[in-house]
């Protein structure tokens, strides 16, 4: 969802959705929703992914609802992958005045005359795109993307110069199998960057048959983060993470990060296969 490059880099669909309340008991805290899907495929001879992706992201007085598509390319090096991918779509704004509070006349800051400062609901629509290129090994992976590449501004009329900032995403990974063993350690780092903030994850899970998992999550002045789930036979997964708020948000107010997902992964061959009849004379 955030680095087009690992499109289709699994061989199979996988459909995911995502439902992020941040920083609970907090006014007009954020709160993210996305569901997405890719799939593997060949085009043009090539081993290719594509995928689909629907965020909306709410916070304050603004909201953004982003629907892209998403293209992919996969080499094959050694017992390497690597993926190049990108994504391009639409982004709509809404600015909901509504829920601007003025101070009275006589303020020395705005003032509810203020004929720039809308009490309405304001909403525009920009073009939205971006780059992500992914190294897959069995042991280890690593990306490097680009979301919002040309900062789109979804201008209101003119009446609002606003645009949405560049954001950069790093993320490595490694799995270390445990001699004789059915767990699974899996380290890894994720770091977000987007104008001047900058964002640190360290994570670690421990995967247990391939289909139990819990971890804990490191987010630097930030939050401590306890997350779990399980993957079933039949392909569905689903997992619960909680953030305990480490700075002064939890003075503020803030009772914490809550996240849920769902997802369901499933093979799609459209080779032909083998029939198999079964014959009457021995039912």
């Amino acid at each position: 969802m955030v680095n087009a490059g690992f499109a289709g880099s699994s061989g199979r669909v996988n459909i995911s959705a995502l439902d992020r309340h941040q920083w609970v008991g907090i006014e007009g805290a954020p709160r993210t929703t996305v569901v997405g899907a890719d799939m593997a495929t060949t085009i043009f001879g090539n081993q290719s992914g594509v995928g689909l992706v629907i965020m909306n992201d709410e916070i304050g007085f603004f909201s953004n609802l982003t629907i892209q598509g998403v293209i992919g390319r996969q080499y094959i090096l050694d017992d390497m992958k690597l993926g190049i991918g990108m994504n391009i779509g639409l982004v709509n704004q809404v600015f909901d005045g509504s829920k601007v509070h003025l101070a009275p006349a006589g303020s020395r800051y705005h003032v509810d005359t203020d004929a720039l400062i809308s009490n309405n609901e304001e909403s525009a629509t920009a073009l939205d795109a971006g780059f992500g290129v992914s190294f897959i090994h069995p042991d280890f992976y690593a990306g490097l993307s680009v979301l919002h590449l040309f900062e789109p501004k979804p201008n209101f009329n003119e009446q609002l110069d606003v645009y949405i900032p560049r954001s950069f995403f790093f993320m490595a990974g490694y799995n270390h199998r445990l001699i004789e063993s059915p767990i699974e350690i899996r380290p890894s780092l994720f770091v977000k960057n987007s104008g001047p903030a900058w964002q640190f994850d360290l994570n670690v899970n421990l995967h247990y048959l391939d289909k139990y998992w819990g971890g804990l999550s490191y987010r630097l002045q930030d939050a401590v983060v306890v997350m779990a789930g399980l993957e079933l036979n039949s392909g569905i997964r689903v997992g619960y993470s909680y953030d305990i708020t480490t700075s002064r948000l939890s003075h503020a107010g803030s009772n914490g990060s809550h996240e849920i997902m769902v997802g369901y992964t499933f093979d799609l061959s459209f080779e032909k296969r083998d029939k198999q009849y079964r014959s009457v004379r021995f039912l």
